[in-house]
C-alpha cells in the first residue's frame, strides 16, 4: 500500500504496510490549471457567463514586453538603444547554442543542488519491520544518526542537506537515447533549477509549458485519449513547448512517453520533443544505479534497468522522457513529495519576463487534466490559484468529470451537498474512504476552483479531434491573458497569442470588437509577425481593421524581411537565374535583395556612423523603397508564399504589371530549382498570376480600350522599368499575349519591342524573325503576320537573352 506524505509540516497518520525499507508505491504529478467556463461541443465553442461571486472576476495582471521578439530587435536598432531587458534576462535563461565545459556543469550542480538524508531514527510503531518514519531501516541511515522515539517526523527537522550524488546522463538498457537527470532537495529554489535546465542542460527557452496531470495509477488509456495525447505532443513539438509529467513508466506517464516516442519516430523532426518528468526520488525503483561513485569526474552515465514485470513495489523511470527531476525530502516510499517543487517551478516560469517569448514577453503554461484523483484535484486547485489555465477532458472520468459536471450548474446550486454528490458519483471508492475532515478539504478545493471559471476550458473526449484540442488550448491561454483592463498593451498580447495559434475566428470575435479602438501603429507588430509566419488571413484581417500597409513598410522593415526572413535557398536560386539569363528584371531584383542584406550586415558591423547613414540614405532613395508594396510582393513571390502574395498583390497599384512580373520571376526561378516539386509549384503560381493578369486586362479592355492600351505600355521602376508587354513576352505568357486587345491594338508597340530584343535561337543561330527586325529598321512595309502563328513560332525558337 502506498504511503502518501502530508508534508506541510510533518509526516504523520499515514497507514502503510510493512515491507522492506526500500520501496513503496504510487506516483503523482502536479499541474496547473486555468480559466472560465468554456465547452467544445461538436466543434463549436460555447462560453458560459461566469457567475458573479467573490473572486470570480479575478484575472492575472501580466507584464508584457513592449515589442514582440521579431520586432524588438528592429525597434531597438531604430532607437539606437541596447536591449537591456534581454541582457538582464540572459543571466537567467541562455540559448542552446552554448558550448560548456563539463566541469563547469558539475561544479554548478555540486554548489547548488543538495540531497536530503534522515539523521534521526524515529521508529514507526505501525511497521512490522524496524523502519524509521522516513521509510528507511536504521542501517540505511547515515553515520551519526540519532535515535528519538517520541517526535513526529518532519523532513525539515529530522533531515539534513548534503551535496547531491545523483546527476548526469541517463542511459536505459537496450535503448540508444540518453536523457539528463538530477536528484535535488525539496527546498531547491525554482530559479536555480530553471538555470540548470536552460543553461547547463542546454534546453531552449520554451514557448509554452504543457503540464499533464491525472491517472497516475490504475489508468487504462482509452483510444480517444491516445488521439488527444498524440495531438498534445504534436502541439508541443510544433510550438517549442516543454511537457511536464510525473516521469515514471506507469499509468498516464507511461502512455505519454509512448506517444512522445511514436511522434518522434513518425515525424522525424529536427525539433526534439522535450518531455520532463518530475518525480519523488523515494518512489523510484533501482535508484542506486543513479548514484555516482565517489571518484567520478565529469560526465557520469547511469545505466538504468527497467523492471518490466513490476516486481518492485516502486516505479521505474520512463525511458521515453528526455529529462528527469527527482525530488528528495529524505523519505522512502512516499508519493507526491515532488508536488511543491513542480508547482513552484511552473509558477516561476509563468511569471518570467522573456523578450524572446512568442506570447508578448511571457511563457504561457496550460494544465491538461484527465481523470485523476486527489492529487489531480489538488494540482488543478494550485494551478488555478497561480492563474494558470486548465483544459479538462470530460468523459475521462473521476476528478475531470467532477469539474466538468459542475461547470453548467447555476451559482446557487454550488453548495457543499451538490459538490459532495458529484464526488460520490465520479469517485465512489475514493470518497467512501475519506474522513469527514478530508471530505471537507476536497469540497473546499472544488469551490476554490469553481470561483475562477474563466480559467477552465472543457472538451468532450468523444468530440476531441485535432482542431478541437488546439483551439481549446489556445482559447484557454487567451482567457488567461485577458483582463478587465482596456489597455492596448494587453490587447496586443492577446492578439499575438491568437496569431501564434492561427486562431482567426477568435481574433475576429474577441479582439476586433466595437469597444476597442485600434490605430494603424498599434497593429504593426502583429502585421510583422503575420508576414514572417505566413498567415495570409491574419494579414487580411489586420488590413481590414485599419493597418496602413504602405506606412508600415519602412525601409527598416523591408531590410529586416529581406535579410532575416529570406530563404537562403531562394537567394541562391535567384543568383543562379540572374547569372544564367542576364535578364533585366532578374538583375534588378537581385540587386534589390543584395542591397537590403548588405544594409543589414553593415548596420550590424560598421562602427562608423557616417557609413551607416550613407547606406541608409541610399536605400531610402532607391526605386524599390519608393514602392514598398511592390517590394513586399516580390519578397512573398520569390519564396512561393502563394496565398500571402495574393493578399499583398491585391493592395498594390499596377496589379496587371505586378502579376506579369510575378509570372516572369517564378518561371525564371522554376528553371533553376533542383527540387521538382518546388519548381512545379513555382510554375503553378506563375500560371495563376498570368491568369489574373488576363482577367484584369480583359475587363479593362471591354470597358475602355484606350486605357487598356495604356496599361500595356505602363512601366514602373519597381519592376526595373519594364512594362506589361515586355514582361509577358520574356515570360512567354502566351495566354496573355494572345488576348485580342494585345494582338490588335498594340501590334506596332509589340513589334517595336520585338526589334529591341536580340532574337536568336539556340546556339546563337539567327531566327527567321530577324527579317522583321531588319525590315522595321529600314522603314519597309511589314507583311501581314498572323499573331497566333508568331506566338507559336516564338515559343519554339526565341530564347530571350539565354546563354
Amino acid at each position: 500500500m502506498v504511503r502518501v506524505a502530508h508534508e506541510a509540516e510533518e509526516i504523520e497518520g499515514v497507514s502503510r504496510t510493512s515491507r522492506k525499507a526500500s520501496e513503496p508505491q504510487r506516483q503523482v504529478m502536479t499541474n496547473n490549471v486555468a480559466h472560465g467556463p468554456t465547452r467544445w461541443n461538436n466543434g463549436l465553442l460555447e462560453v458560459t457567463n461566469s457567475r458573479s461571486r467573490a473572486g470570480s472576476r479575478e484575472r492575472p495582471r501580466h507584464r508584457v514586453a513592449n515589442d514582440w521578439p521579431e520586432v524588438a530587435k528592429m525597434r531597438n536598432r531604430r532607437s539606437g538603444t541596447l536591449e537591456t531587458s534581454r541582457s538582464l534576462y540572459s543571466s537567467i535563461s541562455r540559448s542552446t547554442e552554448l558550448s560548456l565545459d563539463e566541469s563547469d556543469s558539475v561544479k554548478f550542480i555540486q554548489e547548488n543542488f543538495k540531497k536530503r538524508e534522515c539523521v534521526f531514527f524515529i521508529k514507526d510503531p505501525r511497521s512490522t519491520e524496524s523502519l524509521c518514519k522516513c521509510g528507511y531501516t536504521k542501517n540505511q541511515h547515515i553515520e551519526g544518526t540519532q535515535t528519538n522515539g517520541t517526535d513526529k517526523w518532519n523532513y525539515k527537522k529530522h533531515t539534513k542537506e548534503l551535496p547531491t550524488d545523483a546527476f548526469g546522463d541517463l542511459q536505459f538498457e537496450s535503448f540508444e537515447r540518453r536523457g539528463k537527470y538530477i536528484r535535488l532537495s525539496r527546498d531547491t529554489t525554482p530559479d536555480v533549477l530553471y538555470e540548470l535546465m536552460t543553461h547547463y542542460w542546454q534546453l531552449k527557452t520554451p514557448n509554452l509549458i504543457i503540464s499533464v496531470t491525472g491517472g497516475a495509477r490504475n489508468f487504462s488509456l482509452k483510444p480517444r485519449m491516445r488521439k488527444i495525447f498524440s495531438r498534445l505532443i504534436y502541439i508541443a513539438q510544433s510550438k517549442g513547448a516543454w511537457i511536464f509529467t510525473g516521469g515514471t513508466h506507469h499509468g498516464l506517464m507511461k502512455y505519454i512517453g509512448e506517444v512522445v516516442r511514436d511522434n518522434t519516430i513518425s515525424r522525424r523532426s529536427e525539433e526534439k520533443i522535450v518531455a520532463i518528468g518530475i518525480a519523488a526520488w523515494g518512489m523510484i525503483a533501482n535508484r542506486d544505479s543513479l548514484i555516482r561513485s565517489p571518484n567520478t569526474e565529469g560526465t557520469y552515465v547511469a545505466h538504468y534497468v527497467m523492471d518490466d514485470q513490476k516486481r518492485d513495489p516502486l516505479y521505474c523511470l520512463d525511458n521515453n522522457h528526455t529529462h528527469q527531476i527527482l525530488v528528495d525530502n529524505g523519505t522512502n516510499g512516499y508519493a507526491t513529495v515532488e508536488a511543491d517543487v513542480r508547482a513552484q517551478l511552473e509558477k516561476y516560469i509563468s511569471e518570467l519576463i522573456v523578450p524572446e517569448s512568442n506570447y508578448g514577453g511571457k511563457i504561457p503554461i496550460v494544465c491538461f487534466a484527465q481523470g485523476g484523483g486527489k492529487e489531480t484535484l489538488k494540482a488543478i486547485n494550485i494551478a488555478i490559484k497561480s492563474k494558470i489555465p486548465c483544459v479538462v477532458v470530460e468523459g475521462s472520468g473521476q476528478t475531470a468529470d467532477v469539474i466538468a459536471s459542475l461547470m453548467d450548474m447555476e451559482g446557487m446550486s454550488l453548495g457543499s451537498s451538490n459538490i459532495k454528490e458529484k464526488l460520490v458519483r465520479y469517485l465512489p471508492r475514493t470518497v467512501s474512504r475519506l474522513t469527514e475532515d478530508e471530505t471537507e478539504t476536497w469540497i473546499r478545493w472544488v469551490k476554490e476552483i469553481m470561483e475562477h471559471l474563466h480559467l477552465l476550458t472543457v472538451i468532450k473526449i468523444d468530440e476531441a479531434g485535432d482542431e478541437i484540442v488546439s483551439t481549446a488550448i489556445s482559447y484557454a491561454l487567451y482567457k488567461a491573458f485577458s483582463t478587465n483592463e482596456q489597455d492596448k498593451e494587453n490587447w496586443n498580447a492577446q492578439l499575438k497569442l491568437l496569431l501564434e495559434w492561427n486562431q482567426l475566428d477568435l481574433a475576429s470575435e474577441e479582439i476586433f470588437t466595437n469597444d476597442r479602438r485600434w490605430e494603424s501603429a498599434d497593429l504593426e507588430d502583429a502585421m510583422f509577425l503575420a508576414l514572417v509566419k505566413d498567415r495570409p488571413k491574419f494579414v487580411r484581417l489586420l488590413l481590414e481593421n485599419g493597418l496602413n500597409l504602405k506606412k508600415f513598410l519602412s525601409c527598416e522593415v523591408l531590410t529586416e524581411l529581406f535579410s532575416e526572413y529570406f530563404s537562403s535557398l531562394v537567394f541562391r536560386n535567384l543568383h543562379i537565374a540572374k547569372n544564367s539569363y542576364n535578364d533585366n528584371l532578374l538583375t534588378f531584383v537581385w540587386k534589390m535583395v543584395t542591397n537590403f542584406q548588405r544594409s543589414k550586415k553593415e548596420d550590424g558591423s560598421m562602427k562608423d556612423g557616417m557609413e551607416v547613414q550613407i547606406v541608409g540614405r541610399y536605400l531610402e532613395t532607391s526605386p524599390i523603397t519608393r514602392h514598398p508594396l511592390q517590394a513586399l510582393f516580390i519578397w512573398a513571390v520569390l519564396q512561393n508564399k502563394r496565398e500571402l502574395s495574393k493578399v499583398i498583390w491585391e493592395q498594390t497599384r499596377g496589379c496587371t504589371l505586378a502579376a506579369l512580373g510575378a509570372s516572369k520571376l517564378l518561371k525564371s526561378l522554376a528553371k533553376v530549382k533542383n527540387d521538382i516539386n518546388a519548381a512545379g509549384e513555382s510554375e503553378e503560381i506563375a500560371n495563376e498570376y498570368e491568369t489574373r493578369a488576363v482577367e484584369l486586362f480583359t475587363e479593362c479592355y471591354s470597358s475602355d480600350e484606350d486605357l487598356a492600351e495604356q496599361m500595356l505600355v505602363y512601366s514602373c521602376e519597381a519592376w526595373g522599368g519594364s512594362n506589361c508587354l515586355e514582361l509577358a513576352v520574356e515570360a512567354k505568357d502566351q495566354q496573355f499575349i494572345s488576348q485580342p486587345g494585345v494582338q490588335v491594338e498594340n501590334l506596332e508597340d509589340f513589334f517595336t519591342f520585338v526589334y529591341r530584343m536580340p532574337l536568336r535561337g539556340k546556339n546563337g543561330i539567327e531566327s527567321e524573325w530577324d527579317n522583321y527586325r531588319i525590315a522595321w529598321l529600314h522603314d519597309e512595309d511589314i507583311p501581314f503576320i498572323d499573331k497566333q502563328s508568331w506566338v507559336e513560332e516564338y515559343s519554339k525558337d526565341v530564347r530571350v537573352q539565354e546563354v
